[in-house]
């Protein structure tokens, strides 16, 4: 998709087009945490739990995958694309942004599960993860997206 752009105008458009989509589905996996969530609130039974876990791990492998291997290499070409040293940003935010892969990827493997035991304190980990990935990804975008919007807005 950004082998096809012929200048930084184009190559800032197609990363805004990608991150749009991949800002929905992070909110997708804000809906999908909340309802399992409030599912144990009503103390719903282990299947309904389950398929709620299974929905909720399935957008969220999506989610850091496409964050790793698409959306983080596009902010990466467009700061070398720009020049204007954010490339050196994201050198320094990926890796941590890359540490709460573990946890994320570890509720993937524990769950759904035959008991749900651990369930609290592991959604209670969970979102302390997305919270921190979260954050740290809303800083990638504003440092190097942002500051290149206004770059172009300034030509």
């Amino acid at each position: 998709m950004l082998d096809d752009c012929k200048n930084s105008r184009e190559t800032w458009q197609a990363v805004e087009t990608m991150l749009q989509g991949w800002l929905k589905e992070r909110r997708e996996v804000l809906v999908k945490y909340t309802a399992i969530a409030a599912t144990l609130d009503r103390d719903a039974p282990l299947e309904r739990v389950n398929e709620g876990i299974e929905r909720l791990c399935q957008i969220l492998v999506d989610y850091v995958s496409a964050g790793h291997f698409e959306v983080f290499l596009a902010l990466q070409k467009e700061a070398e694309i720009f020049a204007d040293g954010s490339g050196e940003v994201a050198g320094e935010l990926i890796p941590n942004i890359g540490d709460t892969t573990e946890v994320i990827l570890g509720f993937d493997e524990k769950y759904p599960a035959d008991s749900l035991d651990d369930l609290d304190a592991d959604l209670s980990l969970l979102g302390e993860m997305l919270e921190t990935r979260f954050a740290l990804e809303d800083r990638l975008i504003a440092i190097l997206h942002g500051s290149h919007a206004a770059q172009l807005a300034a030509d």
